[in-house]
Parts: structure tokens; sequence; C-alpha cells
């Protein structure tokens, strides 16, 4: 297994993008955000190529940021760092080239950032989509699955921790555009992305644009852009402190079991 935290590999027209820390599920650690930067940038450049297909190697696309130990930040430094998070999805979202997202096993909080952001979204139809298991933020995912699933269902699996939703789910709420057998699933998207890659690279970029423009007249990067002040104004809440505190106590698994176990 190669030690790099990005793999590329090209079919004709199409580069594949694999996420590739599959002992740790593809969650988003800084060396892994820094190789898929520097990925995305080469095959920009490379005209041979007009269609990007991004996944994850092994059991899961990404389970979202990887959990480091918790240093409460200053409410200036955290809402600067979660820009540097939000710039990186919009770069994405930017991207000149389209983006299909291959989606088996888990896409979970920040994973799922990353998945708003690409153009279109195929899935195993048993792959599992959905929040962290703990209320430690908000307004900083949740705002994303809004432009996809509406504001309705967007509340719903935002405001209960630890919701999931099946890749079938997901495809029937717009999050992905259509789902497949898992056996199914690499042939599918590769054939879809082949039927892009027919279209000449310039119209392909132009097309993508309209469709972007569109958004942003919705108020797409405006609103994604407010995520990183509402979550820092949420890290200071006390039932965010409490949240950490049982961490500090219990551990992850001990705090995830208090937290389902409270009585309402």
């Amino acid at each position: 297994m190669s030690e790099k935290n990005v793999l590329i590999e090209k079919v004709g027209r199409i580069a594949y993008v694999i996420l590739n820390r599959p002992e740790k599920l593809n969650a988003l650690n800084g060396d892994l955000l820094h190789d898929l930067d520097a990925a995305l940038e080469d095959i920009k450049q490379d005209d041979s190529v007009s269609v990007v297909i991004l996944k994850g190697n092994g059991r899961a696309f990404s389970v979202g940021y990887d959990v480091d130990k918790y240093e409460e930040p200053t409410v200036t430094d955290d809402r600067d760092n979660l820009e540097v998070f939000t710039r990186r999805w919009l770069r994405v979202w930017e991207y000149p080239k389209p983006i299909i997202a291959q989606v088996q096993g888990y896409a979970l909080a920040g994973g799922t950032q990353l998945l708003a952001c690409c153009d279109i979204v195929i899935t195993d139809e048993e792959a599992t989509f959905g929040f962290p298991s703990l209320p430690l933020g908000g307004g900083f995912v949740g705002i994303y699955w809004g432009w996809h699933v509406g504001p309705q269902r967007a509340k719903m699996l935002d405001l209960t921790a630890g919701s999931r939703i099946s890749g079938k789910e997901a495809t029937d709420y717009g999050f992905a555009a259509k789902c497949f057998k898992k056996d199914q699933l690499e042939e599918e998207t590769l054939k879809i992305a082949r039927g892009i890659a027919k279209t000449p690279l310039d119209i392909l970029k132009l097309k993508k644009k309209a469709h972007n423009r569109m958004m942003e007249l919705q108020g797409f990067r405006t609103g994604v852009m407010f995520g990183p002040e509402q979550d820092a104004i949420i890290h200071t809440a006390e039932g965010i402190k409490l949240v950490h505190r049982k961490i500090k106590e219990l551990g992850l698994k001990g705090a995830i079991e208090w937290f389902n176990n409270q009585e309402v």
C-alpha cells in the first residue's frame, strides 16, 4: 500500500483522485488536505483530463475531520481556522473541471462538506451519510446540506446529533444524483464520467461556470462563508463546553453513550 495520502490514477480523459488513509477511514487531517489540494492543482493544469472522479480507498469515502486533542482557541482564531476549511471547499466548488464524487461506505460530517462542493455525487445505495455523533458545533456542516436536501430535511438531520441516512435515501433527498448496487458503483460512475468527458473541455468549463453562477446568485458563497462565524460562536456555548467535559471525563465512546442515554 502506498504511503501517499492522495493517489492519482488516469483512465483516458478521466482522472481518479483517491483519498488514501483507509486505516483511518479517510479522516481529513492536514497532510491529506494538503495532498488533495496538490493533486487537484496538478490535474487542473493537465488538458488531457476532462473529468475528475473523487473517491476514498477502503471502507469509506471519508468520516470527516480527524479528531485531535481539543484545545479551546480564541473566537477569532477559531473563526480564522474554520475559514481555511471553508475556502478549501469553495475551491473544490469553483474547480474548472467537473468533479464526480464516488461514495462507498461512510461519508460523514466534514466529508459531506467536500461532497456538497462536488458537481455530482454517485453513491452505493447502502453507503452511510450523516452528521457527528455529538453536538460539537453548528452552522458549519449542516448549511451545506440545505442546498441539496432543502431546509426541513437539513434541519431534521443537523439538529439530531448522529443522524444517518443511506445512499438510497441521500439520492431520494437530492444529496446524490444516482445510486447503484455496491458491485456496480465503480463501473456506473466511470460510465457517467465518460459520457461527460465526450464534451470538449472548454465547453465543460463554461457550462460548469454557468451552473455555479446560478448558485452564487442564490447566495451559496455568502451562506457557506457565514459558517465559520456561526460555528466559532457556537463553540463558546455552555452546551459545547459540557460535551467536551464529558469527552475528557468519559472518553469519546463514553461521551456518546452518555449523550444517547439522556432522558428528555
